[in-house]
């Protein structure tokens, strides 16, 4: 008895999905690189020769002060007392918080000593200074 065989075809590779798919993973990671970078305070750090910067800052709270002195956290507007309610109270759920500070190049220091005044009242003293390194 006969049986019916299919025609011998080599099988190809087909590029098309494989391209549609490193696409879509280009377009989500830009947007999710646009949505990361949103959630901080545009500054214009100030510069230092010698500055360390750490490979992985870690879990820490980012407060930034702008040219103009005004406190946020994270992106958020805050006030000075808000702040220290606030870290006083994160520190209470987390013992080993620490902070990113991020001040910009034009802005007088005695607006970072205000957040600095903010930390240690709160009890957070594992604090880093954010600058460029050009």
């Amino acid at each position: 008895m006969a049986m019916w065989t299919p025609d011998e075809q080599d099988p190809e590779f087909e590029l098309t999905p494989m391209i549609d798919v490193v696409f879509l993973l280009i377009a989500f990671f830009m947007t999710l690189i646009s949505f990361i970078s949103s959630e901080l305070v545009e500054l214009e750090l100030p510069e230092a020769e010698k500055a360390t910067i750490p490979e992985e800052p870690g879990d820490r709270q980012y407060i930034s002060v702008n040219a103009a002195g005004e406190l946020f956290y994270g992106a958020a507007p805050i006030t000075e007392e808000a702040l220290t309610l606030r870290l006083s109270q994160m520190k209470a759920e987390v013992p080993t918080l620490k902070v990113f500070l991020r001040a910009d190049a034009q802005t007088a220091h005695r607006h970072v000593n205000k957040v600095m005044e903010a930390t240690a009242k709160a009890g957070i003293f594992d604090l880093i200074f954010a600058s460029s390194k050009d």
